[in-house]
């Protein structure tokens, strides 16, 4: 059996991780014990507190973030397009008589 050593700047505590990541501590606790898409969130108990290591943490986030980059991305529409479907109802709207 193997024994890791983590050190203080190798893991964080759950609201330190929360902190960091600008998320509630919550979330990380349900990442934690229930996960997101079957991906759960490691972690290791020491003297009752419980840790990430930044490894693990990197771990789950380029796991969920897997096939993001290759969706399809709906362009912005823009503001002519805005102006046009906005004259079109404002038309739309004077033709029914309100």
């Amino acid at each position: 059996m193997m024994t890791a050593i983590l050190t203080e700047t190798d893991r964080l505590t759950v609201n330190e991780l929360a902190r960091r990541e600008g998320i509630h501590a919550a979330t990380c606790w349900r990442w934690l014990l229930h996960g997101v898409r079957g991906i759960r969130l490691r972690s290791i108990r020491v003297g009752g507190r419980r840790y990430v290591a930044e490894a693990d943490w990197q771990a789950f986030s380029a796991a969920l973030n897997v096939g993001l980059t290759d969706a399809p991305q709906t362009p912005p529409r823009s503001e002519d397009r805005r102006r046009k479907d906005s004259d079109a109802a404002r038309d739309a709207l004077r033709r029914a008589g309100i």
